[in-house]
């Protein structure tokens, strides 16, 4: 479980200074008024004293610095109270969300108001595809952000030790290091003067990095560090807990034993498509079941069933377009929902899949019986009912392919 997110601390190194400022602007004050005290009462003695006004210039001037620093202190306590008013926000967004683009959004807008950078860049795994998402904003609200897709490999300790600064690798952790070589490569490919990176780390392992760039020469503070360290910190945590609520998600939607979505995944995807389809759009939908599947459980183990199994769903999904969802629907059945499809065009799809599944070599998955597949094959078009509708209407096709004695296509 992801870290509890906390506050910054109270008695942070800007606040004990604020406090040891407001101490001197007290001990200032009081002895500004001695000294007016003193100064009135020699003016009031000897008027036209020449050292007397020297001494009324001199408080007078002392009383203007004193009052310019009252108005940098407030200026300061305003800046601060701002600041923390933007990590409540931050920390509010970062715990409502279990989306990781909504985490990433919430810590960005508030990261470049409290922060002194013209740019603060994200880089996060994008587990489901596999790389890397970097995110550009820019201080300036009319400047658009910029989005770069970098492969998973960046994130590789090893590689980042290896690379061109590994002789200054020396006090690093593995983790800042990849933080820093994604830095460097994001400074070459987006023209960046100056950058200060922190990684994302969650559940022990990197997962991006966080990073303030800027335009001005001048060092970064203690100060930037230090809310770049923290604002990685609470994204790492807010990040870890959203990857584990997609992760959970993708598990309830996906077939552990094929990796194709299931029955549950399918009816949603349904919902989702049934509105939105429009006039004259078709959908086709396939239902395909193993035959004799029983028997070659019973006579081969489930063992080798499973095989069968995970053979099959790897051909279905190679035999359908790009553009098709298939599914495994139950047991030994498995449902493919077609986009833009004609009948013709469902006949085609069925057929490619029943003959990739024909010639899969029965030695491959243990067995001395060739693996055939029944389909039937439906195809509705916009004023022809819902696509669970179709399903089962395919599902009936199906039965019929397997009265006919199996091994074949039939169309409803």
């Amino acid at each position: 479980m992801a870290e509890q997110l906390r506050p910054p601390p109270e008695q942070s190194p800007e606040v004990l200074a604020e406090q040891q400022l407001g101490r001197a602007r007290l001990a200032a004050s009081i002895a500004l008024f001695v000294l007016a005290a003193g100064v009135v009462t020699a003016l009031l003695r000897q008027p036209g004293d020449g050292l007397v006004l020297v001494q009324v210039v001199a408080l007078a001037a002392f009383a203007a610095a004193l009052g310019v620093q009252v108005i940098i202190g407030r200026r300061l306590a305003r800046r601060r109270d701002a600041r923390e008013q933007g990590f409540t926000r931050m920390l509010q967004g970062l715990s409502r969300s279990l989306s990781a683009e909504a985490i990433v959004q919430a810590i960005v807008d508030e990261l470049r108001r409290a922060a002194d950078a013209d740019h603060v860049i994200v880089a996060r795994v994008r587990p489901a595809e596999r790389v890397v998402e970097t995110t550009l904003v820019s201080s300036s609200a009319q400047v658009p952000t910029s989005r770069t897709i970098l492969p998973l490999s960046v994130l590789d300790p090893a590689a980042a030790s290896s690379g061109r600064r590994s002789g200054s690798a020396r006090g690093r952790s593995p983790e800042q290091m990849v933080a820093d070589e994604l830095a460097a490569r994001l400074r070459r490919a987006y023209g960046l003067p100056r950058t200060l990176a922190s990684p994302l780390v969650a559940d022990e392992r990197i997962v991006g990095a966080l990073m303030l760039s800027r335009r001005q020469e001048r060092p970064w503070t203690a100060a930037d560090r230090r809310l770049l360290s923290w604002s990685a910190h609470e994204l790492s945590a807010a990040l870890a807990r959203a990857y584990a609520f997609e992760e959970a998600e993708s598990r309830a939607n996906i077939d552990a034993l094929t990796g194709l979505p299931n029955r549950r995944y399918l009816e949603e995807l349904i919902a989702v498509v049934e509105p939105r389809r429009r006039a004259g759009d078709s959908v086709g939908a396939l239902m395909i079941d193993i035959d004799h599947f029983k028997r070659l459980n019973d006579r081969y183990g489930h063992a080798t069933g499973d095989q069968v199994l995970r053979a099959v769903g790897e051909q279905i999904q190679a035999a359908v377009r790009t553009e098709d969802t298939p599914a495994r629907y139950g047991g030994e059945e498995f449902a493919v929902v077609l986009r833009r499809a004609n009948a013709e065009q469902a006949l085609e799809v069925a057929e490619r899949v029943r003959q990739a599944i024909a010639g899969i070599p029965p030695r491959e998955l243990g067995t001395r019986d060739p693996i055939s597949v029944s389909v039937g094959v439906a195809v509705s078009g916009a004023q022809d009912g819902d696509v669970g509708a179709l399903l089962q209407s395919a599902d009936a096709a199906l039965y019929r392919a397997k009265r006919y004695g199996r091994n074949r296509v039939v169309l409803a």
